[in-house]
């Protein structure tokens, strides 16, 4: 089964006006120099066949993106414990006037046509089994930088994937990887499943990181898997993965939501 699931048009719709009464989070990504960026938002209206977004900031930054009409974008929120993705073509920027009269500058899309769910079950995230192995190798920049050799300019670091989930995973790795990354820096990683050596890659974006044991375990946040067909043919093997890992791990405990 997909781990991406079409909506029809009466679901679109409901879905649409469920997110501007609830007024909830949203997440665009947009496609930034070699890789992706997530920025964080919130449905502000339904203005006719338009959805005004208050305008986003990058999340460590506050340095807002310059968005251009016909740019696309995608956009993804949460909503009654599921995950909802879309693409979407910019229109341009707004102002809408508030309660105490203030004006909010919003991001004008197009309502989308198409619409899909992510299955829960994707972003449950799971251990990695003791009698499995998934190994990472991860560089700075995109998935595109990866460099042609490793050397002290262009280094790459690998470690062992300790849990995972379609929307990122923990990598145990020498203390020293910890020490070149800042929140929120974008790497580009490879993924390699067991000996068969099923392959993922992918951009990411460095979320924390905490020593356990003398080494280090990086968190790190998938970007864009959802914006081309490649990511989603990769989303659909992460989260084939994952889901080998929840049912080996139901016998002997419970996984953890993302």
């Amino acid at each position: 089964m997909s781990v991406l699931q079409e909506l029809d048009a009466v679901q679109i719709d409901e879905l649409i006006n469920a997110a501007v009464d609830k007024a909830v989070p949203v997440i665009i990504t947009i496609s930034q120099e070699k890789s992706w960026a997530n920025l964080h938002s919130r449905v502000a209206a339904l203005w006719g066949s338009h959805m005004l977004l208050e305008m986003p900031c990058a999340e460590l930054t506050g340095v807002p993106h310059e968005f251009a009409p016909a740019e696309r974008v995608g956009v993804s929120f949460k909503l009654k414990h599921h995950k909802y993705i879309f693409s979407a073509t910019v229109v341009g920027q707004e102002r809408i006037a508030q309660d105490d009269g203030s004006e909010l500058p919003v991001l004008a899309v197009v309502a989308p046509a198409r619409m899909q769910r992510l299955q829960r079950r994707a972003f449950l995230r799971a251990d990695v089994p003791d009698n499995r192995i998934v190994r990472a190798s991860f560089w700075m920049g995109g998935r595109d930088c990866e460099p042609a050799g490793t050397d002290c300019e262009h280094p790459v670091w690998s470690g062992q994937v300790v849990n995972i989930s379609a929307g990122g995973f923990q990598l145990a790795v020498d203390p020293n990887a910890a020490r070149i990354l800042e929140e929120g820096d974008c790497v580009g990683l490879r993924l390699v499943f067991g000996t068969g050596g099923e392959t993922v890659y992918a951009d990411a974006q460095f979320r924390h990181a905490e020593l356990i044991d003398g080494r280090a375990q990086l968190g790190f946040q998938f970007l864009g898997l959802t914006e081309t067909a490649a990511g989603r043919v990769a989303l659909q093997l992460i989260s084939v993965k994952v889901a080998e890992f929840q049912n080996q791990s139901r016998r002997g405990g419970s996984f953890r939501n993302n």
